[in-house]
């Protein structure tokens, strides 16, 4: 009898709640900039497209920071990667 082998997904470090809600609120300072930039109000948009931008808008935020550290780790190696 053969035991199937469950593949686990990595356990993925979570940041701590104080850094999370710190990130959602510059998220949300953000799209409203956007919106005002835009020339629209904040009413025109429902509240599940809202939480569409500024979920979008986290992951960007996310996406940028992770490259910054990559950036500064490799600067500290002596690489220089245009960052």
């Amino acid at each position: 009898m053969a035991i199937a082998m469950t593949q686990q997904k990595p356990k993925r470090i979570r940041p701590p709640r104080a850094v999370r809600q710190k990130l959602r609120n510059l998220a949300i300072d953000r799209v409203r900039k956007d919106i005002i930039h835009a020339g629209r109000q904040e009413e025109d948009y429902s509240a599940e497209d809202l939480e569409y931008l500024v979920a979008d808008k986290e992951k960007e935020i996310w996406s940028g920071i992770g490259w910054k550290s990559f950036g500064i780790v490799a600067l500290l190696l002596g690489i220089n990667i245009g960052i």
